[in-house]
């Protein structure tokens, strides 16, 4: 009796991880994924955010050690800033002002223009703010003041950054997503990808990750 009940019980549980898998994973579901894995273009643009994110989050630790008169070096600063130019001004500013936004344009004619426009001088901005937080930099032995100046860039451009992030979180990538059809989005995806080749096979991707992760572990000898 009690090894017809143990078959009985193995059964079940068979068929209920059967049921389960059914349930949540199709055939058609896994080939989209193998044959498709961006679904959206805009979702390698997000993949660009998150790295921003991490180094955003990387200068702000940096300059609340500064704020705490612990010792932070000019070199520590610049490795940021190569950072945040090499990933929010090449490898995503690029993207949006060289296949994005022309696609845009000639989909949607004048639609969003001023939009557009807006994010745009937003990128110039970004830069400009880099080239003000470099030259700020250069002044991070001369004293308290010096230091005061480059802490108050350093968020106010932290503040900034992610405002725009979010505005194109919320607005233009829903806007792209909905007008776009499968077959612009596609072509979107190769572009993107194609831009993103070079610095893949000449390691300026790895180097650069190598950098973040560097400095998010040496940060953590950095009191709170």
């Amino acid at each position: 009796m009690k090894k017809i009940f143990i078959t009985i019980a193995v059964i079940s549980c068979m068929c209920i991880s059967a049921c389960a898998s059914s349930e949540y994973t199709t055939p058609k579901d896994s080939k989209h994924i193998d044959e498709n894995p961006h679904a959206y273009a805009t979702e390698i643009l997000n993949r660009d955010f998150d790295v921003i994110k991490r180094v955003l989050q990387i200068l702000e630790k940096v300059s609340n050690c500064l704020d705490n008169s612990e010792p932070i070096s000019r070199e520590t600063f610049g490795e940021i800033i190569e950072i945040i130019n090499e990933f929010s001004e090449r490898r995503h500013q690029e993207k949006e002002a060289i296949a994005l936004f022309p696609l845009l344009k000639a989909e949607c004619g004048g639609e969003k223009k001023d939009f557009l426009g807006r994010l745009l001088m937003e990128h110039v901005s970004a830069r400009d703010q880099m080239r003000d937080f470099a030259d700020a930099i250069n002044n991070i032995y001369q004293g308290k003041k010096a230091k005061k100046q480059i802490t108050k860039i350093a968020y106010g451009y932290i503040k900034w950054m992610k405002k725009h992030m979010q505005t194109e979180e919320k607005i233009l990538f829903p806007w792209v997503n909905k007008i776009l059809t499968e077959d612009k989005q596609g072509i979107l995806i190769e572009k993107f990808e194609a831009m993103e080749k070079e610095d893949i096979d000449n390691g300026r991707y790895e180097k650069y990750m190598t950098m973040i992760e560097r400095l998010e572990n040496q940060l953590g000898l950095c009191s709170e």
